[in-house]
């Protein structure tokens, strides 16, 4: 009897030992790959008509090189193309701390720049990009539009605007929000996107007096590794306590894309690559 409940044990013990390791490697070679698109429907009253059925792509936390090669850039930039966005953004993170060669650079113009918007691309900086130098050289050879405590006016068919704002990290420079918005007007209000990298920024914004619309954000990969029945294991001081895919605050929409790559540990669990498409509805 003895030994019938040793060998149970045992057993038992394999078997967990078997699934673990099976996890580790599904989430180190599996998880990482399998691009989705997320799909979002954000509806607003201040909105103009003009605006309604825009469709903003939002791809953040790149991280080339980490768990992605050129030929998740190139399925990456295909499945963005395939949407025809009205608007492209980027809130960050375009490459690891790893060093990258001048061929680098040339791949992520090469395909950066293949990304087609009707109306425009944004980016802002990651906390990885200050220490990439040529960060400033890769986003404007492929088009982009780099918005550092920056903001952009959106027209669109009719003369009524929208406003675009982008922030840097908190962790790596101080945010100017009077700088940012300084178009803002509380009495004549336009819809107003507001680009961040890590979730610490959103607390910035919820300080001051400036009310805006929709957040996009990035940074925390939603945690990485999303064990069930208990939440993500890997969320860093700068996530703050915006690090899952949704929050609504008052008439704010905030969305924080679990990215396309891996940063610190190059694992994925119940959590793909993906990238957020939204789809803007006008309730005016």
């Amino acid at each position: 009897m003895e030994e019938k409940k040793t060998h149970k044990f045992l057993n038992f013990i394999l078997f967990i030992i078997v699934l673990i390791a099976s996890i580790v490697l599904y989430s180190r070679y599996i998880g990482v790959k399998g691009l989705i698109v997320k799909e979002y429907r954000v509806e607003s009253q201040i909105l103009t008509k003009n605006f309604s059925g825009l469709k903003i792509v939002h791809f953040t936390d790149l991280l080339y090189k980490s768990t992605v090669d050129e030929k998740d850039l190139e399925k990456l930039i295909n499945k963005i193309n395939v949407l025809a966005p009205d608007i492209i953004v980027f809130t960050g993170d375009l490459v690891t701390n790893i060093k990258t060669s001048e061929k680098d650079k040339e791949i992520l113009i090469k395909y950066l720049s293949k990304l087609d918007s009707k109306i425009g691309k944004y980016a802002i900086y990651g906390d990885h990009d200050y220490m990439y130098d040529d960060f400033k050289i890769v986003m404007e050879e492929s088009d982009f539009i780099i918005l550092n405590n920056e903001y952009d006016t959106i027209y669109n068919e009719t003369n009524d605007p929208m406003y675009i704002v982008g922030l840097p990290t908190s962790s790596k420079e101080e945010i100017n929000l009077e700088e940012a918005f300084k178009f803002y007007n509380e009495e004549d209000r336009k819809y107003i996107i507001t680009l961040i990298h890590d979730g610490k920024t959103i607390d910035k914004i919820n300080e001051a007096n400036y009310e805006v619309d929709l957040i996009l954000g990035g940074h925390s990969l939603n945690g990485s590794v999303i064990v069930p029945f208990y939440g993500p294991l890997f969320i860093d001081d700068n996530s703050g306590k915006y690090f899952e895919e949704k929050y609504t605050k008052g008439i704010t929409n905030i969305f924080i894309s679990s990215g396309i790559g891996t940063d610190k540990y190059n694992f994925r669990f119940n959590n793909r690559p993906s990238f957020n498409l939204y789809r803007l509805k006008s309730q005016s």
